[in-house]
């Protein structure tokens, strides 16, 4: 017997995911397709990080046509490996649409490194061959204090994209800090894009080797801190990256393992990418994609992205 045509058919239950979403707290507008991401699977090591950003911020000028960039820490990590200097790679890096540049180092070798990079890059042309109107300063000293010289509408207008690296040493950049920049913009304007480094490769012994444990209230901005001994790697991760959208308020956030280059197992860094932009997720996707295709083949090895506990 066939079933009325008036009766409703049995609800469906929705199948349960398999994995994590890898942008858990973008709310699906309920008038445009939900858009989904390929799963990462293939590690980005210490070395490659550079490029990785290199890559996102390449396709975020394309999109923006303007920017402004600030690094926090913009000496370089290290001097033996100068190919994998972020600074660098980004005032050097085409299209150069990027037009302010703020870097902010302590240490006396980043800054002379930092004083030879502008020198280098005092005349860039762009392809065509015509002379780059740039902004370029350099502040010497504590970032958590100079933030304040920067966060200005001269220096970063409300309309111009603005993007910010923070590849701190561990416990070096405060949360008031983060929270500063993540306020700076004012609505309708989108947040001031953020790259937060945390580095959960030795963040335990870290938390042991340092003497004023007012170091750590200030980087943690909140109470609790002492928790955190207890927990993984990714769990710390991940409660990290949920500040972002749950205090910060930002759209979405997302923490990308960075793992070192001699033990592929060994996660060192979470990349954690803070964005109110909608296209933001799909282009540092693409960035991790070509970031990895610049790896050799058989130096690909297929691992999983952290799951969410």
């Amino acid at each position: 017997m066939k079933a009325s045509r008036d009766k409703a058919p049995p609800a469906r239950t929705p199948p349960i995911p398999l994995t994590a979403p890898l942008f858990p707290e973008i709310e699906p507008c309920a008038f445009r397709k939900i858009r989904t991401y390929k799963r990462i699977d293939n590690p980005i090591w210490t070395e490659n990080k550079a490029q990785f950003i290199r890559h996102y911020l390449r396709y975020f000028v394309q999109i923006t046509k303007h920017g402004a960039y600030i690094d926090g820490f913009a000496g370089p990590q290290s001097f033996d490996h100068l190919e994998a200097w972020c600074a660098a790679l980004v005032l050097t890096s085409e299209p150069k649409w990027l037009r302010r540049f703020y870097l902010c180092e302590i240490s006396p070798t980043g800054l002379e490194a930092l004083k030879t990079l502008l020198a280098a890059e005092s005349d860039a042309r762009d392809r065509k061959g015509r002379k780059v109107k740039r902004r370029i300063e350099i502040f010497p000293g504590d970032f958590n204090v100079n933030i304040e010289s920067i966060l200005c509408d001269e220096k970063i207008p409300q309309k111009e994209a603005a993007f910010c690296l923070l590849d701190q040493r561990t416990f070096e950049c405060d949360w008031a800090t983060v929270r500063k920049i993540a306020a700076f913009k004012r609505p309708p304007q989108n947040k001031i894009e953020l790259l937060y480094f945390l580095g959960v490769g030795w963040i335990h012994r870290a938390f042991s080797g340092v003497k004023h444990e007012e170091t750590l209230s200030r980087w943690w901005g909140q109470p609790g801190w002492e928790g955190l001994k207890d927990m993984s790697s990714w769990s710390i991760a991940d409660l990290v990256r949920s500040r972002f959208v749950n205090e910060l308020g930002y759209r979405s956030a997302a923490a990308y393992p960075i793992f070192e280059s001699n033990d592929g197992n060994r996660i060192m860094y979470y990349m954690i990418h803070a964005s109110d932009h909608q296209e933001a997720p799909a282009l540092m996707v693409r960035a991790h994609a070509r970031a990895v295709r610049a790896l050799a083949p058989n130096l690909q090895p297929s691992l999983p992205y952290p799951e969410t506990p």
